[in-house]
This record gives structure tokens, C-alpha cells and sequence, in this order.
């Protein structure tokens, strides 16, 4: 029994961190003109780090084997991606543009992730 609920929780965690990673793609390639509008300064830096942690966080809990070399896999992987997506705003929206300080949110959000989960889940070296 104890089997059959870690590979439920393991097969959630895949199907929430696939949804997460296409959430980020749709919401920073396309104009989503219906997202309430929330004003504070800096708020889409830390949507960016928000997007980015929980991506990091995800995708590790989803992994079967969670060593050292798979998890910074993962960071590495979120890191690119954050700067590929701002690449492919430039080049292919209209209404989005590269930011190296979005690069730099993700970066931050994915970097933070990596620690927490390091610092709070049993990781294998």
C-alpha cells in the first residue's frame, strides 16, 4: 500500500509539473489580456521567481530518484528555459520583450528551489 501511494504522489507531482512548465510557456508567449491586474512595484519579477520556484519544486518531487545530479539537472533545465522563453518573446511576440531582469527572477526563484528543496528533503549524494 505504501508502494501504490508514493507512485501516486510521484505520477501527480509529473502531471502537475508538466502542467506548471506549459502554464509558463502560454503565460509569457502569448497576451493574456483576462489576468486580473495586480499593481506593486517589482510584481512581475516575483511572478517570475514564483513561476520559477515552483517549477524547480515540481519537477523535483516528481522525480523517482531524487540525487544530487538530478535535481541540479533540473535547475539546469528551468535556467535555460527561463532564458530561452525570453528570447522567444523577443523574437516571436508582439507584445513581449527580452528582459535580463526577468532572466534574472527566474534564475533567482530557480536558484531558491533548488536550496529549499536541498535543505528540506532528504537528497542523495
Amino acid at each position: 500500500m505504501k508502494h501504490t501511494h508514493h507512485l501516486l504522489v510521484h505520477n501527480l507531482f509529473k502531471i502537475l509539473a508538466i502542467f506548471w512548465t506549459l502554464l509558463i510557456f502560454y503565460l509569457c508567449l502569448d497576451d493574456v489580456p483576462n489576468v486580473p491586474k495586480i499593481t506593486f512595484q517589482y510584481k512581475d519579477k516575483v511572478v517570475h521567481f514564483i513561476f520559477y520556484f515552483i517549477f524547480v519544486y515540481f519537477w523535483t518531487k516528481s522525480l523517482k530518484n531524487k540525487t544530487l545530479n538530478y535535481i541540479l539537472t533540473v535547475l539546469f533545465l528551468a535556467l535555460v528555459m527561463g532564458i530561452s522563453i525570453e528570447f522567444m518573446q523577443e523574437s516571436f511576440t508582439l507584445h513581449r520583450t527580452f528582459d535580463w531582469y526577468d532572466i534574472l527572477a527566474n534564475s533567482i526563484g530557480a536558484i531558491a528551489s533548488f536550496i529549499y528543496v536541498k535543505k528540506f528533503y532528504a537528497i542523495k549524494n
